[in-house]
């Protein structure tokens, strides 16, 4: 009987993770724009070759240089804006 009530309780435990999952990935839309102000926009991308490449990402007025490989990002740099100074 034991058996019974752990297999009920592991039924349970994955229908509340597949309900959660499912109500996640039909707000996903809403609960990104709490946490992202701005629109995020790829700039462009450049492949360095065995899988790996550079992208240029720029959010709420933030210009990012990412690292990305075959296991996810590998660097992450933050590009300061430019100060452009005229001396005549």
């Amino acid at each position: 009987m034991q058996s019974i009530g752990y297999i009920a309780t592991l039924f349970v435990f994955f229908a509340c993770l597949i309900g959660l999952a499912l109500v996640l990935g039909r707000y996903r839309d809403r609960i990104t724009q709490k946490f992202v102000k701005g629109p995020m926009v790829m700039k462009g991308m450049m492949p360095l070759g065995d899988g790996a490449r550079l992208c240029l990402i720029e959010c709420e007025g933030v210009t990012v240089l990412c690292g990305v490989g075959k296991n996810g990002v590998g660097a992450i740099q933050i590009i300061e804006p430019v100060k452009k100074e005229f001396s005549l």
